[in-house]
């Protein structure tokens, strides 16, 4: 039955972008699927990266905000500092005129087009994040890349 599944699951990935919340829970908590997925991208440093990881500088900024309010300053910087140490990281510029034309036209939170546009810019295979109405919006709308909940990467990919 194993074989069976190894044998139907799908390519992994080769460029990966992940939302704040991935780096944040999974710098958090090492017991969780974010946590894993890091681990497997080489965010721990035990080994090489498996993909490229797509960042942004908006992306940067949410997880030095983010993770400065939910615990420290040093905190942020540290998951900051790993990422750069230990991913295959691509960095992608946001065109500020794509930005405005999508914030017009509403169908994403002005939060999430960031977010978007660094993936798509990336060229991403896979966007990983635990924001479902992002992952909706995507998906409907686009169908540019795999859009995955952290769970169902892990359970599609890792597992």
């Amino acid at each position: 039955m194993q074989k069976e599944k190894r044998s139907q699951r799908q390519p992994m990935p080769n460029r990966i972008f992940l939302d704040t919340n991935v780096y944040i829970v999974g710098a958090a908590n090492t017991e969780s699927i974010e946590w894993q997925i890091l681990t497997w991208l080489g965010f721990d440093g035990s080994q090489p990266a498996e993909a490229e990881v797509i960042v942004s500088a908006e992306l940067i900024e949410q997880i030095l905000r983010v993770a400065k309010r939910l615990k420290t300053k040093d905190w942020a910087g540290s998951i900051v500092s790993r990422m750069w140490q230990n991913l295959n990281l691509r960095y992608v510029l946001v065109d500020d005129q794509e930005y405005s034309q999508l914030a017009a036209l509403g169908w994403l939170p002005r939060e999430d087009i960031g977010i978007y546009l660094a993936a798509k810019q990336g060229s991403a295979d896979c966007l990983i994040s635990s924001n479902h109405g992002l992952i909706r919006a995507v998906v409907t709308e686009t169908k540019e890349f795999v859009c995955l909940t952290p769970q169902n990467f892990a359970e599609q990919y890792l597992s």
